[in-house]
């Protein structure tokens, strides 16, 4: 009976091995094809060069336009999620303040990238971030948004 019971847990063992395997290999073989299973957040400066009067020369604007790209998980709704995760987790609010707005394109279908080749078309939403601090990246976002709510965090 003992025998029994050391060779059902030896079985139990080597499954329990051989799923732990099998999902490690699954996640090996996506790692080349992340993209394909996962919505990518890009960003984008936005190019606005600000002159300051104080020190006499200019500095880049921290206005950026972010947008996701991906695969069939990638259609609006994991796009908007996409955003919104990253724009949270990019910047502290203990330490900076910023504004955001998140402009939908209306013309794009919910579902909207294929799978078939790289040309991922256009993004469903575009969101627009800048730093309170940065006066004409504000300006810039808020010709962006137009009629579109301007978050402040």
């Amino acid at each position: 009976m003992p025998q029994n019971k050391i060779f059902t847990l030896i079985e139990y063992i080597f499954i329990s091995l051989a799923l732990i395997a099998a999902v490690e290999y699954f996640k090996f073989g996506t790692r080349q094809n992340y993209e394909w299973f996962h919505c990518t957040p890009v960003y984008e400066p936005l190019d606005i060069s600000t002159s300051s009067t104080t020190t006499g020369g200019s500095f880049p604007s921290t206005a950026k336009k972010l947008h996701a790209v991906g695969g069939p998980s990638c259609d609006k709704r994991g796009e908007f999620k996409t955003l919104v995760k990253r724009i949270t987790r990019d910047y502290d609010i203990n330490k900076q303040r910023i504004s955001f707005c998140i402009v939908e394109t209306p013309e794009v279908s919910y579902r909207h990238y294929p799978v078939e080749d790289g040309n991922k078309g256009a993004p469903g939403y575009v969101a627009y971030v800048a730093e309170d601090n940065d006066l004409p990246g504000l300006l810039e976002i808020e010709k962006l948004c137009k009629d579109t709510s301007i978050y402040h965090i």
